[in-house]
Formats: structure tokens, sequence, C-alpha cells
């Protein structure tokens, strides 16, 4: 099992770590600051030993796996140091929270007109959540849930992520003023960080 240093503190972005397995240009670490893909987030990239990792994914069994550029040279039992892009990890930190806060105020702007049908997919660019609508979208509702979340982003409430304590594989997010929500990925401590959001339909 990798250890998941990408929970314990996910500024860090810089580690050094074990190889435990290597097939082709797929390595896999005894611990590690990359987050693989999953729940709507794409995967982390950076570099394993100066080769680029295009990709980070996580098996059915949670192995993670880096996905490097090009078959390594290096061998299980050697000790690497990796390095997270940080500044594309940062990006995503803050609108994967902005993305929660959107969700809540959707919910209560809307009420019930308006229902949330897929995780959607998060990168360093913006987030892509779906929503349906049983009537036709009201954009100036929508301007209102961009206000309130600006709001809300803007008081600097703290952001706490934890994992459950009988599946340690399930984590949760949560802000003082709405529910938890099961996420599995990275945030940043506090919504100031976040900074001003903009809403767009797609």
């Amino acid at each position: 099992m990798t250890k998941k240093l990408f929970w314990e503190n996910p500024y860090q972005f810089e580690f050094d770590g074990t190889v435990l397995k290597i097939d082709g240009n797929k390595v896999v670490l005894d611990k590690t600051c990359f987050f693989p893909r999953g729940g709507g987030q794409v995967g982390d990239i950076g570099e394993i030993n100066g080769i680029r990792v295009v990709d980070t994914q996580k098996d059915e069994t949670y192995t993670l796996i880096h996905l490097l550029e090009k078959e390594p040279s290096f061998k299980v039992g050697d000790l690497l140091h990796g390095k997270v892009d940080w500044e594309r990890r940062y990006k995503i930190m803050k609108l994967h929270s902005a993305a929660h806060i959107v969700y809540y105020l959707m919910r209560e702007v809307f009420g019930d007109t308006c229902k949330p049908v897929s995780s959607g997919l998060l990168d360093d660019k913006k987030d892509r959540s779906d929503y349906f609508f049983a009537d036709k979208l009201d954009l100036e509702k929508l301007k209102q849930v961009e206000r309130r979340a600006n709001e809300v982003i803007e008081r600097g409430y703290e952001i706490q992520t934890w994992s459950d304590e009988q599946d340690p594989n399930r984590r949760y997010w949560k802000i003082e003023i709405f529910p938890e929500m099961a996420c599995g990925g990275t945030h940043p401590k506090n919504t100031h960080e976040i900074g001003r959001i903009r809403i767009d339909r797609g």
C-alpha cells in the first residue's frame, strides 16, 4: 500500500520514495505526493528522478500508479525523488473546494428544480459539473449563486478534510456552514485561498 502524502499534507509537493513495482512506464512507490485521478479530479503530473510523470492513476485495489513518459532505467528497491507540478496542483485544490461550495449553493438557490447528475471533470482550468434543471435555466439565479459563492469564499472559512475511521480510503470535506461531503480530493486549508470565481453555463 502506497502512503498517501497528498492527504497528510496537500501542500507538500516534493518527496523521496522507494520503488515497489515497475511495469513498463508504470511505477508504484511506497509513498507519494502525486494525487491519482478519481472523483472527477485529474491526476497529478510532474517528474520522478527527472522523468516526466504524465498522469497518476489508481486501480481497483487502490494501488497508485505513476505513468511516466518513457520506461525508466531505475529498478525496484531504488530510492527516488519526486516533484509534483505545484502550480497546477494548487489551482486544482482551490477549484475543487470552490466546486463544493457552488454545489451547496446551487441546491439552496434553485431548490428541487436543480439536481446534480455527475461529478464532472476538474482540472487546473475549471470545474465542469453537470446539473439537470426541471425548468429553463434562470440566469439571474445563477448569478446569485456566483455572488453568494464569492461571499462565502471571502469570509475565510476553515476547510476540513479527514478520513473515515473504518475505511481510510473514504474521505470527507467540510466547512462550517455546509454539511460534510464525501470527497477524496486535495483542498486548501481556507476558503480565502480560493480567490474570486466565475460561474458560466456550458
